[in-house]
């Protein structure tokens, strides 16, 4: 069982552990198309180190960055942007649940840009931090945490795109401003906790139109195991389609 002590520890070495493989990789794999993948000593293909190897993936970091931070990784924002990129001639609009400062959903932006039809990007968060629902024995973090965002500033960095619709407040409850009968090619769900993991599977999944994904960000990272995945687990046990894991900590739900 978990403890709120044993979580703040955890919270501390993260830092310095992250802080060194930040340094690994800028030495070692930013800017190389090939990079050595950990543990198995084979050089791969790593388009989203690479410079030039996508030269509109690269556009669209450079222009997410200019703009605020990006609290997401290359790899995993490739990801997004290649699965997105692929929904865009289905049906439905796009969704992200869990904005905190818009780095990700700065990203979907870029790329739904001049999708025709338009594509509406609708964006799910308190905007004020984690909810009271976030419980230390289970969850990774506690209400409160990811505070240090705001509505405004998330409108101010993504005032260039008039497709971007903001529903601030909690899950489920702000789902109730969409219309119940629309559906939807993609979602980015980033909410890291149990309880609105499951709501957002519960309320999306039969929602998103056939070929359409859902994408979830923290599924395989070890501290959100009893959080995020087992949400996800515990909802797709009940379904047909299975969630595909990623080798970025992320999985995938592709609708039939």
């Amino acid at each position: 069982m978990r403890t709120a002590k044993l979580t703040r520890v955890e919270r501390w070495l993260r830092k310095p552990w992250y802080w060194m493989w930040r340094i690994v990789e800028r030495s070692f794999y930013r800017g190389r198309d090939y990079t050595i993948l950990v543990p198995h000593g084979r050089r791969v293909y790593t388009p989203w180190f690479g410079v030039g190897s996508d030269e509109e993936f690269d556009r669209a970091i450079r222009r997410v960055r200019k703009f605020g931070p990006l609290g997401v990784s290359r790899d995993r924002c490739y990801m997004l942007y290649q699965l997105l990129r692929r929904s865009r001639h289905l049906d439905g609009d796009v969704v992200e649940c869990g904005v905190f400062t818009g780095g990700t959903a700065h990203l979907m932006a870029c790329v739904l840009e001049g999708c025709e039809p338009v594509r509406r990007l609708h964006l799910f968060d308190t905007f004020s931090g984690m909810p009271a629902s976030a419980r230390a024995e289970r969850d990774y973090h506690s209400p409160g945490q990811y505070s240090d965002t705001s509505l405004d500033r998330v409108k101010q960095r993504l005032k260039a795109f008039d497709f971007v619709e903001f529903h601030p407040g909690l899950i489920p409850d702000t789902f109730s401003e969409l219309d119940p009968s629309d559906h939807f090619s993609f979602a980015h769900v980033d909410v890291d906790i149990y309880p609105s993991t499951m709501d957002c599977c519960t309320w999306l999944w039969p929602r998103i139109s056939a070929g359409g994904v859902i994408v979830f960000d923290d599924y395989g990272f070890y501290p959100y195991r009893r959080a995020a995945r087992a949400a996800v687990d515990q909802f797709f046990s009940q379904e047909k389609e299975q969630p595909l894991i990623l080798p970025t900590g992320q999985a995938l739900a592709i609708k039939y």
